[in-house]
């Protein structure tokens, strides 16, 4: 088993839109959101090669 640890985790917010016009109101057509942060990065990779891993971390401010 490896435990990585996160001190800041994160959400990565990825948005797709159809045509992009700047100075103009854009409307997304898709939105995925993605956990982040360089130890839960590690422990996706590991778990993708078949490592077990177990990723640690902080929350703080309203959700900690």
């Amino acid at each position: 088993m490896i435990y990585t640890v996160t001190f800041n985790p994160s959400l990565d917010y990825i948005v797709n839109v159809d045509h992009l016009k700047l100075g103009m109101v854009n409307r997304t057509t898709s939105e995925i959101i993605y956990p982040g942060g360089k130890g839960i990065n590690v422990s996706i990779v590991l778990k993708n090669l078949g490592f077990d891993s177990t990723a640690l971390g902080f929350f703080g401010g309203i959700y900690g």
